[in-house]
């Protein structure tokens, strides 16, 4: 399967803060995706003095199937006058093309014209929430349906899982990359083998696996190894809140297809979508959307105009226990705002 990546690369031009106009895109995930696919020894260091060459048993080096590596300004406006300019002007034939947040003009430019290079599938990862508008997908998706061809946009890459039987799932399984896949060993209750078939895009899985062997499973291994592993690796998705996702990270979803893996062999928790990881490395309850915040209100709102009407006053206690899930700050929130609306008195 030969494949063609677009990245963005620094020119040396840096963007300062009157540049109002100009955006900036992110070259390091595009430096690890690629050190990942032609799998250099250098490429890792997160052992440190500790490396065991974990990678070396794979033999995963794609180099000779990567037709063409094509880099664009990592600084440019936002709105291109002539996003044609920017295409390179000879794309060999390729089966994936593979975009590494590049300007979405140039993104779609390059899309009205892979019918004619044979493109079969495209993936777009996105590991922050502003790499792609929904105007954007919505091109996208339509150019690659006129032309016949496959297009993904997994948020992040670790959650790529496409379907199987076409030329994404073909992509995943032929790179070794998207949702993490590894196959565990147990004996006597020890993880003695790690076999990874697909790793995060960025190569953190082989690290993951790597620290998982020798393991108890008895130990917490969701906190004491992925989680920690994943984060010193680092991990390059974003741990900005994206609506899409429920409000939660990027991070936290890369982490929870990291999580699965020992499903097979373990009893884990059920999804942390709710929770997020602190700095000292404990899981603990996620704050609110303000979306859920404002529901919330005024679900307590609702209980203590209930209770009041009933019988003619209420207490804290009174109302937090016909609603336990709701939290004190949103009864003293909707305390403030009924009064503010002549509804109670205190």
């Amino acid at each position: 399967m030969k494949l063609i990546i677009l990245r963005s690369e620094k020119t040396g031009v840096e963007k300062g803060p009157e540049d109002l106009y100009l955006q900036e895109f992110n070259t390091h995930y595009a430096n690890r995706v690629i050190g990942n696919l032609r799998g250099k020894p250098e490429f890792c260091t997160a052992c440190a003095a500790e490396c065991a060459h974990c990678r070396d048993p794979y033999r995963r080096d794609f180099s000779g199937d990567i037709a063409g590596i094509f880099s664009f300004p990592a600084v440019l406006p936002y709105v291109i006058e002539k996003p044609e300019q920017y295409l390179p002007p000879d794309v060999p034939p390729h089966d994936a093309l593979l975009a590494l947040h590049i300007h979405e003009q140039i993104l779609l430019e390059m899309l009205r014209q892979c019918g004619r290079w044979g493109t079969k599938c495209v993936v777009v990862p996105l590991e922050a929430p502003d790499w792609i508008t929904h105007s954007a997908r919505a091109q996208a998706n339509a150019l690659c349906r006129a032309h016949g061809v496959e297009i993904a946009f997994p948020k992040p890459f670790c959650g790529f899982r496409p379907s199987s039987g076409g030329a994404l799932a073909a992509f995943r399984d032929y790179f070794h990359i998207g949702y993490p896949e590894v196959e565990l060993a147990v004996e006597n209750g020890k993880i003695t083998k790690a076999n990874v078939i697909a790793s995060g895009a960025c190569g953190s899985t082989y690290y993951i696996a790597r620290w998982l062997i020798g393991r108890s499973l008895e130990d917490d291994l969701v906190t004491e190894v992925i989680s920690k592993r994943l984060h010193s690796f680092p991990c390059t998705a974003s741990m900005e809140r994206d609506p899409e996702l429920g409000d939660d990270t990027p991070l936290h979803i890369a982490g929870q297809a990291h999580n699965m893996i020992l499903a097979k062999v373990k009893e884990i928790p059920p999804p942390l979508t709710g929770h997020v990881l602190s700095p000292h490395g404990k899981w603990i309850q996620k704050a609110a959307s303000p979306t859920d915040t404002l529901k919330n209100i005024e679900r307590a709102k609702a209980v203590i105009l209930d209770e009041v009407r009933a019988n003619g006053t209420y207490t804290l206690n009174q109302v937090r226990a016909k609603a336990p899930d709701l939290n004190p700050a949103a009864f003293v929130s909707a305390v403030l705002l009924l009064k503010k609306e002549g509804k109670l008195r205190t």
